[in-house]
């Protein structure tokens, strides 16, 4: 089965040896993560804030 890596600076870099995504198989398996802001770097305060990051 063929595998691909995906990676965007739109969104915060996999911690550790991980991959953001990896498609496989007709499906894509994607990294969970906080609200981490990629350009500023913190966590937004609250569930609103985080859930709203362009």
């Amino acid at each position: 089965m063929d595998r691909a890596a995906i990676s965007t600076k739109k969104a915060p870099t996999a911690l550790g040896p991980y991959s953001q995504a990896i498609v496989a198989g007709g499906f894509v398996f994607y990294l969970g993560t906080v609200g981490i802001d990629p350009e500023t770097g913190p966590v937004r305060d609250g569930i609103e804030a985080q859930k709203d990051r362009p």
